[in-house]
């Protein structure tokens, strides 16, 4: 190899790396504006090269320049660089391709891992934007600490909160294990402010809520809130528990579950379908792949199933409802889902931080595509903003699957309107 192309391919390298992980050193920096001769012999392999290093040149030029005649502020490279990369992926108008810093992606990883050192609290955001504890988790610091659902956080550790989103403060929340956080919590129609100090610990998320709704009749309920690596053990166990209860009809709530892994997706699928495909991928060059049954997860009999779904059933939680609905497995009950239908392939980079591309597109057992249209119920049922999920008393789609399914057990003569799977 002619000294010239290795040293120019060695620098080009070096550019590289350096933008994966934010950071170019400024000794670097001034030996590639020293090599124009180079740049093009590396160019003419190929149009798509050239059009790389260019790109890399005009993005060093920018950065150089503001680190030597920026009148203002420090400049913080990294920051700059983070910006830039979510700036080129939000000019693709893609929702779901983008970029996750360092702490961000840790937070993906711990949620996907179902561990992670924190209070053990399920966050979310109200008509006021502002975030609040929407329930705090079984054996938590939190609910031993006595914060209560429906507390809206005003400061973590006596800093405000006003304007930050959701991942920012579960970040200032969540720490090292042992440590302690201050929550400064606005509770009740009294508004009383209350301050709570929580040691952080290792939590477990769990995924599975489960209960005998009606054990006369037999109706079983599980409601699960997200797909992670723990997801179909905590059903599994949660299934075993409710069969020594008798249970003789499930009521499986995929209500404000936005989804998460799509294995565990297939896993949770497979117990309720006998066989064939969970999902079909399509790829951008056409080429789809059937995702079939895992016989594996066949280890409990068949139920007379209802699935209750709302507007924040997303993604995994499609994939499951689809694949019911299509293969006439369980009756749906609720109202639209999401409508998220595409795959995202995580990249990490050598900062510790990722990059989420959407990679594919997913169908229905059918063919559907259902991205943006979401998957439409067998029954619609509008939902209650004052129901309390998983109580009947106050939640008019879970009554409305109890009835249904008193009407698949015969407990109960079928109404005429209604049409029951």
């Amino acid at each position: 190899m002619k000294p010239n192309l290795r040293r120019a391919l060695s620098f080009s390298i070096i550019v590289i790396i350096g933008f994966a992980i934010g950071f170019f050193a400024q000794d670097v920096g001034a030996q590639l504006q020293g090599l124009p001769s180079q740049f093009e012999l590396m160019s003419e392999r190929s149009d798509r090269g050239k059009t790389e290093i260019t790109i890399l040149q005009s993005y060093y030029d920018v950065m150089s320049r503001l680190r030597d005649t920026y009148y203002g502020r420090n400049i913080d490279e990294r920051q700059l660089t983070y910006s830039a990369i979510r700036g080129m992926l939000g000019a693709l108008e893609d929702p779901y391709t983008r970029f996750l810093d360092p702490a961000a992606y840790k937070q993906m990883r711990e949620e996907n891992e179902g561990n992670f050192v924190g209070i053990g609290a399920q966050l979310d955001v109200n008509k006021s934007q502002q975030v609040y504890i929407k329930e705090p988790l079984p054996d938590s610091p939190a609910i031993k600490a006595g914060v209560k659902a429906g507390d809206i956080i005003l400061k973590v550790d006596d800093k405000p909160v006003a304007g930050l989103g959701i991942e920012q403060v579960v970040q200032r929340i969540r720490g090292t294990e042992g440590t302690k956080v201050k929550l400064t919590l606005l509770r009740g129609p009294q508004k009383k402010v209350v301050d709570i100090t929580i040691v952080r610990r290792l939590v477990e998320f769990r995924m599975v809520r489960s209960k005998m709704l009606d054990k006369k009749d037999g109706i079983g309920y599980i409601r699960l809130l997200g797909f992670n690596e723990h997801s179909d053990a905590q059903f599994d166990r949660a299934l075993t528990d409710l069969e020594k209860q008798n249970m003789k009809g499930l009521v499986f709530d995929l209500r404000q579950n936005p989804g998460g892994l799509l294995q565990v997706a297939i896993q949770i699928g497979s117990r309720f379908i006998d066989k064939g495909p969970i999902v079909i991928i399509q790829e951008r060059s056409g080429r789809r792949t059937s995702l079939d049954v895992d016989p594996s997860r066949r280890n409990h009999r068949q139920y007379p199933l209802i699935v209750l779904v709302d507007q924040q059933s997303a993604s995994a939680s499609e994939i499951v409802s689809g694949a019911i609905q299509d293969n006439n497995a369980g009756t749906l009950v609720g109202t639209r889902t999401f409508g998220k239908a595409r795959v995202q392939t995580i990249h990490p980079l050598l900062d510790g931080s990722a990059v989420a591309i959407t990679t594919a597109k997913y169908l229905t057992p059918k063919g559907r595509d259902i991205n943006k249209v979401g998957v439409q119920p067998d029954v619609v049922v509008e939902g209650s903003e004052t129901a309390e999920l998983g109580d009947p008393a106050t939640d008019p789609q879970l009554a409305k699957a109890i009835s249904l399914m008193k009407e698949k057990l015969g407990a109960v003569t079928p109404a005429a309107s209604v049409a029951s799977h």
